[in-house]
């Protein structure tokens, strides 16, 4: 069932999303942002019967935000104003998004003994919380998340583009993934590793035994996507029982890139080949956000330098220009 809208905002909030999704510009975020909004303004705007300055308010930058909080959760709120003043709603300026602030994290090195530890951890937790309790939320927590954490492991994929799978995204004979829904309007394609796709093979065996003509790849109860929170919620309590050294659920995404860069060898001329081709894989829009990952393998970086020096940038192709941003 449609999540509906509770404010005054409703016919407007519903054609915004309705054009968004229309031109496949609309994500998970998005959407939780926008009903918060529309909470919040149900909540202390009852009165009223359109958008007004003090409304707005809610996009201000709060004491308890860092980083760029503040910019993921009023992006659309922004993007809601400035259809609006396109469509004649209202004449209030467009609230401004915070630029985007310099990222200080630097992602977890698992080791191949966390990795080992942390799924047995993982198989450990489903099973005791289905034991537990046998509830259909844990039947399908116990055969999905453990299938999950590896699928992001083996492919690099965004934890969102796991999430949105649906069953036809997912080609069990051929080993492809076909990646529709992703970050902005992209789209790419992932092999799959012969272990990777005989996981996913049992996964889909055992799935249809519990829900049979589901939609979605990775379905919650209601064959709906997951929520961002459902994954990363469990990853903590199970990375809590590996290691103390903090550590976040999309790590997974640069420990696959770091693997590879760092698996290369006798580099030369080809190298542009294998950075073209992580970067499709990792569905990249442009390679130097591949090129980003070299800072995290030290010794492949000091490599490289001492190898092209100068020249490195000269071996990188000359994307074609649909990888340029809109």
């Amino acid at each position: 069932m449609k999540r509906p809208f509770r404010s005054c905002l409703v016919k407007q909030f519903e054609e915004f999303v309705y054009s968004k999704r229309a031109s496949q510009r609309w994500c998970q975020s998005y959407e939780e942002n926008l009903h918060y909004f529309d909470n919040y303004c149900a909540h202390w705007f009852t009165n009223e019967s359109a958008l007004t300055e003090k409304m707005l308010e809610w996009c201000n930058e709060r004491p308890t935000e860092n980083g760029n909080s503040c910019k993921y959760r009023i992006t659309v709120i922004s993007n809601f104003v400035k259809y609006a003043r396109k469509k004649g709603w209202t004449e209030i300026t467009v609230p401004k998004v915070p630029s985007q602030r310099p990222c200080t994290y630097l992602p977890h090195a698992f080791t191949k003994d966390e990795l080992i530890r942390f799924f047995q951890a993982c198989d450990r937790h489903v099973v005791d919380a289905f034991n537990y309790q046998n509830s259909i939320t844990n039947k399908l927590n116990k055969l999905e998340l453990p299938v999950y954490y590896r699928l992001l492991l083996s492919t690099g994929m965004r934890t969102n583009e796991a999430r949105w799978l649906k069953r036809s995204d997912v080609n069990l004979t051929e080993g492809v993934i076909n990646i529709n829904q992703s970050k902005g309007t992209d789209q790419h394609r992932v092999a799959l590793h012969e272990s990777m796709l005989s996981l996913l093979e049992r996964y889909d065996e055992n799935m249809a035994k519990v829900m049979s003509d589901r939609i979605c790849f990775f379905p919650n109860k209601n064959d709906c996507f997951h929520r961002p929170a459902w994954a990363e919620y469990h990853f903590r309590i199970i990375w809590k029982q590996v290691s103390k050294e903090p550590a976040r659920l999309y790590d997974l995404r640069s420990h696959y890139a770091v693997v590879n860069v760092t698996r290369w060898k006798g580099l030369g001329f080809e190298l542009h080949d294998k950075l073209l081709y992580l970067s499709r894989t990792m569905g990249h829009r442009h390679i130097r956000s591949t090129y980003g990952y070299f800072n995290l393998s030290p010794a492949l970086a000091d490599k490289i330098k001492s190898l092209t020096e100068k020249s490195f940038n000269n071996l990188l192709p000359k994307l074609p220009d649909y990888e340029q941003e809109e």
